[in-house]
């Protein structure tokens, strides 16, 4: 709003969900473009065709590319700010009815009473993205950035939406499970229904997660971003 009384124009980054609030369209409107940081194919669609219209979508800039192989029979669980920290009791729980699988929690955790051999409670990391490359399986919430890591490592995804203002994570999700493209769960399956899940998780085709992720995303939102301004400095007379 500040910008917009000083009319500098203003490029607004819309996150996903249902935002269709006075506020937000006020805000849309106001923009001199809207610039998403998801691809298109998982938006929720439920904004008006205007603000579809005015929104550049860029798959890959939320993401820290590397590469790695998976280490054979491991299981990583994301956890990250902006919710409570992960109840890793439950997933205590779900490596000792899948003891054939390594798992590792990274990210805010509460420790259970009693860690199995086949768990590893690591809190935060330095390398997300390694760890997510080097992964068998990967399982956490719905944000930009997760999802982004983990359609970049082409890694089968289990994902577990957090509520979120707006709903954000639940349209990602939806959208993932949609298209093929992860297994969405809405809360942390039961011991007893991991096998099933991992099973699925690992039947999914690779096409729909590689059609998410863009390599050279940020260099086309940076380009996109310079052709803005140059405009705008061209409509102010601004060598």
């Amino acid at each position: 709003m500040l910008a917009r009384l000083a009319s500098v124009p203003v490029v607004y980054v819309r996150l996903n969900g249902q935002r269709t609030d006075a506020a937000h369209l006020d805000a849309f409107r106001g923009a001199e473009a809207i610039l998403a940081p998801y691809p298109r194919a998982l938006d929720a669609g439920c904004v008006p065709a205007w603000v579809q219209e005015k929104t550049r979508f860029f798959a890959g800039i939320t993401t820290r590319p590397c590469t790695g192989v998976a280490a054979g029979a491991r299981i990583l669980v994301v956890s990250g700010r902006g919710g409570e920290p992960l109840n890793a009791s439950l997933y205590a729980e779900a490596a000792r009815a899948c003891p054939q699988w390594r798992w590792r929690i990274i990210g805010p955790a509460r420790l259970p009473p009693a860690i199995p051999p086949n768990l590893e409670v690591a809190q935060w990391v330095e390398t997300p993205e390694r760890e997510i490359a080097e992964a068998d399986i990967v399982v956490g919430a719905a944000g930009d950035g997760l999802v982004g890591m983990v359609m970049a490592a082409n890694r089968p995804f289990v994902c577990i939406p957090e509520h979120r203002p707006y709903g954000e994570q639940d349209a990602t999700a939806l959208r993932l499970g949609e298209i093929g493209a992860a297994i969405v769960c809405p809360v942390v399956p039961r011991s007893d229904e991991w096998p099933a899940v991992i099973a699925k998780a690992l039947a999914l085709p690779e096409a729909p997660r590689l059609a998410l992720h863009d390599e050279d995303g940020a260099r086309k939102a940076a380009v996109w971003l310079a052709d803005h301004a140059a405009q705008a400095m061209a409509a102010e007379g601004v060598a």
